[in-house]
């Protein structure tokens, strides 16, 4: 596992080493990402759980120590930049009445996030969750299984619409 190696190094891109290990990491996340554009930039430390279900675009960021936990397809447009921290889940608990909540199961719901998007410092997007283009997401939101205006930022606890362009 070439890439569980080189997810541990720091990645200077300002040194030709930097720019080496960012090559051969994006090379070898093609083997088990459901698709990553060669020009993606994966920070150091990622924790990806099913990562054949991640579909990374072209000059996209993933931050450091951001975490994917993708038991349904986690769609990234191009140019997305995450922050570190990010969390994105597509799993979610199932409420049924009075039935206990060990008993009702769970639901994954794909996660889908368009193109020229910023992501900020330890957002989390929970399942169901859909950021179209153009949208900022503020430091610390938590995104839930909602559709956003595209050009939009959106922020706090659950997000919601902060500003939008016209």
């Amino acid at each position: 596992m070439i890439f569980m190696l080189l997810n541990n190094f720091p990645m200077p891109s300002k040194l030709a080493i930097g720019r080496i290990i960012r090559r051969i990491k994006n090379q070898a996340a093609h083997s088990f990402f459901g698709s990553c554009a060669k020009n993606s930039n994966l920070r150091p430390k990622l924790k990806l759980r099913h990562p054949k279900n991640i579909y990374l675009g072209a000059r996209s960021s993933i931050g450091d120590n951001a975490r994917i936990i993708a038991t349904a397809p986690v769609h990234i447009g191009e140019d997305v930049l995450m922050a570190p921290e990010v969390v994105i889940l597509t799993d979610t608990h199932c409420i049924k009445g009075k039935e206990k909540i060990l008993d009702s199961g769970t639901a994954q719901k794909p996660v889908f996030i368009g193109n020229d998007v910023w992501i900020g410092t330890r957002v989390t997007i929970l399942a169901g969750a859909e950021i179209p283009d153009g949208c900022v997401v503020a430091a610390g939101a938590v995104v839930p299984a909602k559709k956003y205006p595209p050009y939009s930022v959106i922020g706090g606890v659950p997000a919601r619409v902060i500003k939008q362009e016209r």
